[in-house]
C-alpha cells in the first residue's frame, strides 16, 4: 500500500510532460535494442561516437591473478 506522500509524488510524476517524455525516449530505445542491428547503423554510431570521444583510449594493466576463473 502507498502511502499519501508516495501517491501524491507519483501523481506530480505523472503530471510532467517531461518526465512523460523521457520515459517514451526510454521506452523505444529499449524496443530498439531487441531488433538486429544493420552494420551500416553500427558504423554511423561508432563514427559519431568517435566523434564524441576523440582521443585514444588509455593503455590498461593486465590483470593478474592466481586464482583466475572465466
Amino acid at each position: 500500500m502507498l502511502s499519501e506522500e508516495e501517491k501524491r509524488e507519483m501523481r506530480e510524476m505523472a503530471a510532467s510532460a517531461t518526465l512523460r517524455e523521457e520515459f517514451r525516449t526510454l521506452r523505444k530505445n529499449s524496443q530498439a535494442l531487441e531488433r538486429r542491428v544493420s552494420v551500416d547503423e553500427l558504423l554511423r554510431w561508432l563514427t559519431a561516437m568517435s566523434r564524441i570521444c576523440p582521443g585514444s583510449p588509455l593503455p590498461r594493466r593486465l590483470m593478474r591473478d592466481a586464482n583466475m576463473k572465466i
